[in-house]
């Protein structure tokens, strides 16, 4: 293939990729479409969207390739513009989304600015999308042939979220710093190390070693650190700093004086290299004892990642919880179940003490390290659809079991989930049911271990997002002598219900019914009956509150968070949201469909 058919294909995934996600976030909180026949009979030829724009007096068409039950529909180009009697007009999918951020019907009466600022991101993300493309191969060599590792999968996920209007935008980011910082193009870097007065710094740790303390031990068990820079640390903090961030930080005023002072002295890049994960903000190295998460002074998708100090303490409180009696029972009864602690965190202050959230590090524990590793794959990545609209990791993993066995791929799929269900999804469930812990489980959190192929166990990743049912807080405090029990968010069991009913089933669970099923493997139905069938069995059994169970097996809808609008109304989810269902939708619920 020559140069000009490369780019040429590398645009058209791009915009085939993009539209896919567009479309799948905005039919989840727009009801104004319609899914038909062309030529409106129940089941003969295409099978078509319809998005009408009264601003334009007709509608826009596209063909749709996989009608899903659980909102992860395929579609195929161009779309279709009919205006009156006239033939439809193909467009691209630009210029859908400029139709449609212009029609009030369906994105309210947004001014300018907020239009153009989501048409940017949209377009941004486009570009990020199709450079990837055309830069990186196609990860199903992991994935075909071999469980991948962790790093190897953390970087397969090329395309972003599933489920968003813009999902690779990166405000802040060019693309030359995605090429050098970003997990999909799988490169590493070395981190830069300040040495900061021990005065200027905040800090906490549940661990017996401090913050400081992991900071200096992880410097100096790296086999390529320079000496100088950890014998620089005398007397002071040494920070590990992601590069990106460093530069950014060094044109804040703030930071500025500090260096100025003498309270900050920079020491360069020094160490082995580092890769982003999935996350971006979260980087991974195999020598390390810990992984680094930073707060970037950057936009994706829905937030700007600059870590706030609750949610630092989020996770040195749940480090704690997890170290006492309610870790030793999640361990006992559920040992296929890990959580990824975030044990210690620093950050500076300015001269005058105010905390410098930008700076911010968190140290989170790293179970993939070293050569004997287990074999593990982010379920974001193993759920991504390829280029060709119906392939994905996920599928490629069932077909290589299958071949080994060898089975039938369809068999092979359904044993799969169920082994999926029970490994991964049980245990989320029932902590929450018996115990009260809330896990933030998304696609982009679930780590899942592998076995030749199988769902063995899971990785739970980003301590912020865990919470507590209001209910069971009293029992949670007593089994936590001396923790607080307030950093986490606290919610009521029918509010739990909703939130663990959008991350662990919407956004996950739903994700991998969706990939099996446009692969072409085996029909959602199969899979949706199976998850009722589990669920039913998990209320059966003697929990301590079954509000979250009831509500999936019984609930006409599910909430589904509206990135979408979220997104559209420029809204930061990370300080501006204070209520996370508040933008919730409902999506019809499959599973109760199931029943009958």
């Amino acid at each position: 293939m020559n140069a000009i058919d490369l780019i040429r294909r590398s645009i058209d995934t791009a915009h085939d990729v993009s539209m896919r996600a567009f479309l799948n976030s905005l039919m989840r909180e727009w009801q104004g479409w319609t899914m038909e026949h062309e030529d409106g009979s129940a089941g003969n030829g295409w099978l078509l969207a319809r998005f009408p724009l009264p601003r334009r007096g007709g509608h826009v068409a596209i063909e749709v390739t996989h009608r899903s039950r659980v909102a992860y529909h395929g579609f195929r180009p161009p779309f279709l513009e009919f205006s009156g009697a006239t033939p439809p007009r193909p467009i691209s999918f630009q210029e859908f989304v400029f139709l449609l951020a212009s029609e009030p019907d369906i994105v309210g009466s947004a001014d300018k600015d907020r239009s153009l600022t989501f048409l940017s991101r949209v377009f941004d993300s486009i570009r990020n999308i199709e450079d990837v493309t055309a830069r990186v191969p196609s990860p199903d060599v992991y994935f075909a042939q071999r469980d991948p590792s962790f790093a190897e999968a953390e970087g397969s996920l090329r395309f972003g979220h599933a489920v968003h209007p813009t999902p690779r935008s990166r405000d802040q980011f060019t693309l030359e710093d995605s090429r050098r910082f970003a997990p999909e193009y799988r490169r590493g870097f070395a981190l830069r190390w300040w040495a900061a007065d021990p005065a200027l710094v905040l800090q906490d740790s549940s661990r017996t070693q401090s913050a400081a303390e992991l900071c200096q031990a992880l410097a100096a068990s790296d086999p390529a650190m320079d000496p100088e820079v950890v014998q620089a640390a005398k007397n002071r903090v040494l920070l590990p700093m992601h590069p990106w961030q460093a530069a950014q930080l060094a044109l804040d005023p703030a930071i500025d004086g500090l260096f100025r002072r003498g309270f900050l002295q920079d020491l360069g890049h020094a160490g082995s290299p580092w890769q982003a994960t999935s996350s971006l903000r979260a980087i991974h190295a195999p020598h390390a004892d810990w992984m680094l998460k930073f707060s970037l002074s950057l936009r994706l998708t829905n937030s700007r990642r600059v870590i706030e100090t609750r949610e630092c303490e989020r996770g040195i409180e749940i480090d704690r919880l997890l170290a006492g009696e309610v870790g030793r029972t999640i361990a006992r009864r559920f040992p296929s179940f890990k959580v990824m602690g975030e044990p210690a965190y620093l950050l500076l202050r300015d001269a005058d003490g105010q905390a410098l959230p930008q700076t911010t590090v968190i140290l989170r524990e790293n179970p993939f390290k070293g050569d004997s590793q287990p074999s593990a794959a982010v379920l974001a990545a193993l759920c991504e659809i390829y280029p060709d609209g119906h392939d994905s990791a996920l599928a490629a993993v069932v077909r290589r079991i299958a071949g080994q066995e060898p089975a039938d791929p369809a068999g092979v799929a359904r044993r799969w989930f169920r082994q999926f269900l029970d490994k991964v999804v049980a245990p989320f469930l029932q902590i929450q049911a018996d115990i009260g812990l809330l896990f933030g489980a998304h696609q982009q959190n679930i780590v899942v271990e592998l076995a030749e192929g199988w769902p063995a166990g899971v990785h739970f990743r980003d301590c912020q997002g865990t919470g507590y049912i209001r209910e069971f807080l009293p029992e949670l405090a007593a089994k936590a002598p001396g923790s607080p029990m307030r950093a986490g968010h606290v919610f009521n069991s029918s509010d739990a219900a909703r939130l663990v009913g959008y991350y662990l089933l919407v956004n996950s669970v739903f994700a991998v019914i969706g990939a099996l099923g446009t692969s072409r493997l085996i029909a959602e139905d199969i899979l949706i009956g199976d998850l009722r069938f589990f669920l039913e069995e998990l209320a059966a059994l003697p929990l301590a509150d079954k509000t979250c169970l009831t509500y999936l097996l019984d609930a006409p809808t599910l909430g589904s968070k509206g990135n979408f609008m979220i997104c559209f109304r420029n809204i930061n989810e990370n300080t501006e949201v204070t209520d996370p269902l508040a933008g919730y939708v409902p999506l019809p619920n499959p599973i109760a469909e199931a029943a009958a």
